[in-house]
C-alpha cells in the first residue's frame, strides 16, 4: 500500500539573484504568483499542500492559507525544507516543488505519481539539459528520511547529489514538456525562455489602498508603458485604472508609446484634483 502523498511548496529561498520574492512574481497572463501556480499544480494529486519557508519569512501572496513548515535551522538549502517535512509528517510521500518552475504541467507530475512503486524512494526526473537528476519536483517517499538524514549528517546537503550517490532511477520527460524543469533564477532567465520582460510597480495613494500594498514585480511582454497598462487593466479588477492614468518610468513622467526593458519601474497615478 502507498503511502499518503502529500505536496511540499519551496519557497524559502533569499531569490537573491532575482532580486525580488520568486514566489510573489507574477508570469504569464493570467495574474497568477509563481506560489499559486505552483499550489494549483499540486492540489488535485496531493492530499494537502503545505508551504516551506524559513524562519521568520511571511507566506508569498494568495498562499497565506497553507500550512506552513519552517526549515530545519541546522541545515541549509533545499534540504533544510524537506527534512521539515519529514519531521512534520514522517511516514508520508512529499511531491517537493520549486516555486521557480513555471512550466510544470499535470502531465509531468502524473508522470511522476504512476512512477511511484515499492523500493524506489526517490522519484525524479532526468534534466533535458544535463540528464542529471531535478531534485526540486520529485517525491521523496517515506523510506528516503532515512537516507537523507544519513547524508546530512555528513554535510552532505545538495538533494541532486544525493540522487547520484544513490542511483536514483530517473523518468525521462514527456517529448512535450521537455522544457518544463527550466527555473527562474534571473531576470536573464525569464527574459530567454519567455520572451518577457520584469517590471517593478510601485502603487501609491488609493491606488495602494484599492490595491492592497506599495509594489509588486510582474512579468510582461508587452513592448511600451501604455500597452503595459492596458494589459495590466484587463487581467486585474482595479478600479482605479479605469479612465485616465498617468505613467511614470523610473520616476518620471512617459507617454505611453514610451518603450519598456526588463527592470524597469513602472508607477501608475490617478491625474491630481483641485486648485
Amino acid at each position: 500500500m502507498k503511502s499518503p502523498l502529500f505536496g511540499l511548496l519551496l519557497a524559502g529561498g533569499r531569490s537573491t539573484r532575482m532580486g525580488r520574492n520568486k514566489a510573489s512574481m507574477v508570469i504569464g497572463a493570467d495574474g497568477l504568483n509563481q506560489g499559486q501556480r505552483a499550489v494549483q499544480g499540486l492540489l488535485p494529486f496531493c492530499q494537502k499542500v503545505f508551504l516551506s519557508l524559513r524562519e521568520g519569512q511571511a507566506a508569498p501572496e494568495g498562499c497565506e492559507h497553507l500550512e506552513i513548515v519552517r526549515d530545519n535551522p541546522s541545515i541549509s538549502g533545499p534540504l533544510a525544507g524537506i527534512l521539515a517535512a519529514f519531521e512534520r509528517e514522517p511516514y508520508a510521500a512529499w511531491l517537493v516543488m520549486a516555486c521557480d518552475l513555471p512550466f510544470v504541467t499535470p502531465e509531468v507530475l502524473r508522470k511522476l505519481i504512476h512512477a511511484r512503486r515499492e523500493g524506489a524512494d526517490f522519484i525524479a526526473y532526468a534534466s533535458a539539459t544535463d540528464g542529471l537528476p531535478e531534485p526540486l519536483c520529485a517525491i521523496y517517499e517515506p523510506g528516503s528520511r532515512a537516507t537523507l538524514r544519513r547524508h546530512a549528517e555528513r554535510n552532505h546537503l545538495c538533494p541532486r547529489h544525493i540522487m547520484i550517490e544513490e542511483h536514483t532511477t530517473l523518468l525521462e520527460l514527456p517529448p512535450s514538456c521537455r522544457r518544463a524543469l527550466e527555473n527562474m533564477n534571473t531576470p536573464e532567465d525569464i527574459a530567454a525562455v519567455t520572451g518577457e520582460k520584469q517590471i517593478h510597480i510601485g502603487w501609491f495613494g488609493a491606488l495602494a489602498e484599492e490595491r492592497g500594498r506599495r509594489e509588486e514585480t510582474a512579468v510582461t511582454s508587452a513592448p511600451t508603458a501604455g500597452a503595459f497598462l492596458e494589459e495590466f487593466a484587463s487581467h486585474q479588477s482595479l478600479n482605479g485604472l479605469r479612465g485616465h492614468v498617468r505613467i511614470a518610468v523610473n520616476d518620471e513622467f512617459a507617454q505611453p508609446d514610451h518603450p519598456l526593458r526588463s527592470g524597469d519601474k513602472v508607477v501608475f497615478l490617478k491625474p491630481f484634483s483641485g486648485g
